[in-house]
């Protein structure tokens, strides 16, 4: 079975400018990625699509992996993740790959050997997610209507029978963007990592860092520094 790594990393990130370049001890976040995908050895080729000529240029430093200069028409800000990864592997350059796994920059701490034991879970006919627990549980959460007042996440939330006690509620996870495998003929299908079948790889929250702002990315590189991500 041939193996195809995804990596995704738009120029402009609108809530953390030059995001997927930023340093964490002297290291681009998108060569955390780049690292694991490549020590995993769970891949034939590894690709980046980028529109960043920052980026493309590390193809200098890594000449194992193929960066792809983004279409124009997939750098705008609503396209979403899953339709840069169609445009990969809808090309006839992967026609012969059978699985693809897409990993986010945004995920640094996510490592080689994360993405080998995601893999030893996968099965064809289900997609393999990574994730992590949250840390408060959703069904406690509200929501702020238009008119600013604010109602509960759920219907029949659990305030209105006074059961807010964390540990009777099930264990929720969320998907840290580490890692999404899935089967290339079901992929096209579906064209969704999120419909179907769905199994989950879970990690420590201490590596499921997603890096969204300033703050996401303070803390990273406060859990690189101090060696807390292993």
């Amino acid at each position: 079975m041939k193996n195809l790594g995804v990596i995704i990393a738009r120029k402009n990130s609108r809530r953390l400018k030059n995001k997927n370049i930023l340093q964490i001890s002297k290291i681009k976040l998108i060569e955390f990625t780049i690292i694991a995908a490549i020590k995993s050895k769970k891949f034939h080729q590894i690709v980046v699509s980028s529109d960043d000529e920052r980026i493309l240029n590390l193809k200098k430093k890594y000449e194992s992996v193929n960066f792809l200069d983004r279409p124009k028409f997939l750098t705008k800000e609503k396209v979403k993740a899953i339709e840069v990864v169609q445009n990969i592997i809808n090309s006839k350059n992967y026609e012969n790959f059978d699985n693809v796994a897409l990993m986010l920059p945004s995920c640094p701490f996510r490592n080689s050997k994360d993405i080998q034991n995601a893999f030893n879970i996968f099965k064809k006919t289900a997609t393999v997610i990574s994730a992590c627990k949250y840390n408060f549980p959703p069904e406690l959460a509200f929501v702020e209507k238009k008119n600013k007042y604010a109602t509960y996440f759920l219907k029949k939330s659990p305030y209105l029978v006074g059961n807010t006690c964390s540990q009777f509620f099930e264990k929720c996870f969320r998907p840290n963007g580490g890692i999404y495998i899935s089967n290339i003929k079901k992929l096209k299908k579906i064209k969704s990592f999120f419909k179907g079948k769905i199994k989950l790889y879970k990690m420590p929250i201490q590596r499921s860092i997603d890096i969204d702002n300033r703050i996401d990315y303070e803390l990273a590189k406060l859990i690189y520094n101090k060696k807390l991500f292993s």
